[in-house]
């Protein structure tokens, strides 16, 4: 790989909660399927270049919403010897409330977003319920004032935001949700997030009901099958199995390299 070196992806794990896949399964409510699932943050490195995928929540956030904490992700990121008061690079996959917040951890940081997604949680349509359940308003006015202190970079489709990492804007689930494609020894892995809820959104091309534009989401699903080395290779945003498919490096924490 010219130019770079590749990359690991560590994912870490630091809450979770009990479900049904019809809660996630757009067309089909009563599907009773359990699914155990997880919150994650993508940690992406390779010696020289290291960035964040998604930021997350606080404990107090995640009682609030009823689910289920683990840990404080600090701890997560002590295992890999990863310092987030250090990292310079963070990626938001959209601007969800389970996926953007956080911003305290990460004081050196430059922000990495979509365009169209920013425009949209500060626009007209949050108004309605429909939306506002989606999201923590401190948190989106919170990444308002870093981009008035020019910690955020607004991206327009497809960019390379590190050497041979690059984010793809698909929408979908949200907005201007991106995917970020990153190549590993063993073949490129694409941390989807929300992009795919789960392994079993992707398999049966069913997007969950917390959705903007339908076909952008189902267009997603073919667009991450061109760009990952296989399914395992696909990091959903909220699917244990991932942590079962690749290694583990100690408790929470799972790597792809």
């Amino acid at each position: 790989m010219a130019g770079y070196q590749p990359y690991k992806v560590y994912i870490l794990k630091y809450a979770w909660r009990e479900a049904a896949y019809g809660e996630l399964k757009l067309g089909d409510i009563h599907d009773a399927t359990p699914l155990d699932l997880g919150y994650f943050m993508w940690v992406l490195t390779n010696g020289e270049h290291t960035a964040i995928v998604d930021t997350g929540f606080t404990e107090e956030l995640c009682h609030k919403r009823g689910r289920k904490w683990i840990c404080d992700p600090r701890e997560r990121f002590e295992t890999i010897k990863i310092d987030p008061a250090k990292v310079e690079h963070v990626i938001l996959s959209h601007m969800h409330w389970d996926h953007a917040g956080n911003y305290d951890m990460f004081p050196k940081a430059t922000f990495y977003v979509q365009d169209d997604e920013m425009a949209f949680w500060t626009g007209r349509y949050v108004k309605y319920r429909h939306f506002q359940s989606a999201m923590e308003v401190e948190d989106v006015c919170e990444l308002v004032r870093l981009n008035y202190t020019g910690r955020v970079q607004f991206i327009n489709g497809t960019e390379e935001v590190l050497p041979g990492v690059r984010v793809h804007r698909l929408g979908g689930h949200s907005k201007g949700i991106q995917v970020t494609e990153v190549p590993t020894a063993s073949g490129t892995v694409v941390v989807a997030s929300d992009a795919v809820h789960t392994y079993h959104n992707y398999r049966d091309m069913r997007p969950t009901p917390i959705i903007h534009n339908a076909p952008e989401y189902l267009e997603g699903y073919d667009r991450i099958r061109r760009l990952a080395k296989q399914e395992s290779y696909v990091l959903p945003g909220h699917d244990n199995a991932q942590m079962k498919l690749h290694p583990a490096v100690a408790e929470g924490v799972a790597v792809v390299e």
